[in-house]
């Protein structure tokens, strides 16, 4: 399926309202339009109120249809239907006129209904989302739950409706340059006429700098569009002693507003805005990966690969990410949504995007490639989309990081415990990620995987009755450093004629906290215990001024 609808990616509009009252009913594939589901009298069957619009999809139940009712807005401009997306095609109706398709996830997409508006209007969006081989992103392709397999099926997010006048703003995406003092930010801005006539424009920009309401920036451009037509402004502009973007390990997420407005004989017919982050990210071959600089900085970023994203979905990965001292995400073989890049912002969580391959005789290739390049398109400019792996030659803009599939940065280890603090130490391995099916259990971790955190390695002597711990304090948090205390506590689990011995076992160490990509700083303290001492529990934990930085617990089991 092609989409023949609006490529709408920001939200605009001169007014906008949300679109409300939604009812759904389920169905196998290609039932309801020859029950008129799709008309505006009322249909037949049972139609339900919905809890949340994207759906779990199962077997004998990979279609959705939706019907909502709504007033004429009386706006005398123009008024576009806009999706924040769906799962995976679309088909939509208004008070029976097929206004058009779109086709993958995500994407936002819309259409021009003035011509169709009535008094009241009744919308309806038959989506379908198959399973069968090639159909759903491999992340998505094996999700259970207590009835079985499921996939995401039928509208992502919130309709709208919004009030433009005849061109509105398709796009607009941003790269960055870094100079002596200033930054250079190269915009690519897509305007549509939506007239048949040919329209005069004047198209305007504002860059509002970080926790100030006034623009640092305004810049402004005439351009001439035929009826119908889509047009590329592409614009540069310097902006004097930025504030950059960074890692939240190395610094702060200082994002700028990026206003862009379309005028008519000096009247606005549109407006919308984006925030943006300056930051530029060198990426060079080095043996085993990527060699990164980030803000002329070499940076050693530490990260995982994504657990599935199923479009729709509340959570915020991103979010357990930072908690988990980790700057970097990989989003392999799914495509992120722009609220999952636009969360990675204001985290400071670099962002990978690595596409999923199109596997011959599975559906349509170029159908594929150009889903592939809507949807990284939305994430493209994002101040966190940290690269880009380009297996399929999508013609993305110039200035945007990317690397080929052979030079992807990062390699895999296991998931277990273990490996999470393998990784934590191995402050000199920039190429070594994790893979979390799941996000990272804060709880039961403890503090383990804090940004500052205490580590302990320990083993056996085997000439006398002791143990040797071995302490490992680490720091990815450029805001932390100078002195701390390193408390640890020995525990027996089991009752034991030795217990008392143990009654009060522990030690404070003064310790200093090492500066981000720096090797760990090491302490070690030794422990007499008698034979015969069962499961034990080593609590470690790191203070700082008061303030408890991390703190882990370890199952010893020294039979």
């Amino acid at each position: 399926m092609t989409s023949d609808c609006l490529p709408l990616s920001l939200p605009q509009g001169l007014d906008r309202q949300r679109l409300d009252g939604w009812r759904h009913q389920l169905f196998d594939l290609g039932e309801g339009e020859e029950q008129g589901y799709h008309r505006a009298g009322r249909p037949a069957g049972k139609w339900a109120p919905l809890d949340a619009m994207t759906l779990r999809g199962r077997p004998g139940a990979s279609s959705v249809w939706y019907r909502a009712e709504f007033a004429h807005p009386g706006w005398a401009e123009r008024t576009l239907l806009r999706f924040d997306g769906a799962f995976t095609a679309a088909n939509v109706w208004l008070n029976g006129k097929l206004l058009g398709s779109h086709y993958g996830s995500p994407g936002h997409f819309g259409f021009d209904i003035s011509s169709y508006l009535e008094t009241k209007n009744v919308v309806a969006v038959c989506v379908q989302a198959l399973d069968g081989a090639g159909q759903l992103p491999p992340p998505l392709a094996d999700l259970n739950d207590e009835e079985g397999r499921w996939w995401p099926l039928g509208l992502v997010g919130r309709a709208w409706l919004e009030q433009v006048g005849s061109v509105v703003i398709e796009s607009v995406d941003v790269t960055w340059r870094l100079l002596s003092g200033t930054a250079e930010a190269n915009l690519r801005t897509v305007v549509h006429n939506l007239d048949a006539r040919d329209m005069d424009v004047v198209v305007g920009w504002q860059l509002i700098a970080p926790d100030t309401d006034t623009a640092q920036v305004r810049w402004r451009r005439t351009a001439h569009l035929r009826g119908g037509q889509s047009l590329t402004l592409e614009t540069s502009v310097g902006v004097d002693r930025p504030q950059l973007w960074w890692p939240w390990t190395l610094g702060e997420q200082k994002l700028y507003d990026l206003m862009t407005q379309v005028e008519i004989g000096g009247r606005r017919t549109t407006v919308t805005g984006r925030q943006v982050g300056i930051r530029e990210i060198d990426l060079d071959p080095a043996p085993g990966g990527m060699s990164w600089t980030i803000n002329g900085r070499r940076h050693f970023p530490r990260g995982a690969v994504l657990p599935p994203l199923p479009p729709g979905h509340s959570g915020d990965p991103i979010g357990a990410w930072r908690l988990a001292g980790l700057d970097l995400a990989v989003s392999r073989a799914q495509l992120p949504s722009e609220r999952t890049a636009a969360s990675a912002d204001a985290a400071g969580v670099l962002l990978v995007v690595d596409p999923p391959v199109f596997v011959p005789g599975q559906g349509d290739e170029r159908a594929h490639r150009d889903h592939l390049k809507e949807a990284v398109s939305l994430v493209a400019s994002h101040a966190s989309a940290a690269v880009l792996l380009e297996r399929f030659g999508l013609g993305l803009p110039e200035g945007l990081p990317s690397a080929a599939g052979a030079d992807q940065p990062y390699s895999l280890t296991g998931i277990d415990r273990a490996a999470v603090e393998a990784v934590r130490r191995a402050k000199f391995d920039p190429q070594t990620a994790l893979v979390l099916r799941a996000l990272p259990d804060l709880d039961e971790a403890g503090g383990a995987l804090a940004a500052t955190a205490a580590l302990l390695e320990w083993h056996e002597l085997i000439d006398r009755d002791a143990l040797k711990l071995r302490f490992h304090v680490i720091n990815d948090d450029i805001a932390v450093s100078g002195r701390a205390v390193l408390r640890w506590r020995l525990r027996a689990l089991e009752s034991s004629s030795w217990l008392p011995f143990l009654r009060d076992r522990g030690g404070d160490l003064a310790v200093a906290i090492p500066a981000p990509e720096r090797e760990p700083n090491i302490y070690e303290e030794e422990v007499t215990l008698p034979r015969g001492r069962g499961q034990m529990m080593v609590e470690v934990g790191l203070e700082q001024h008061g303030e408890l930085l991390s703190f882990l617990e370890y199952e010893l089991d020294l039979d």
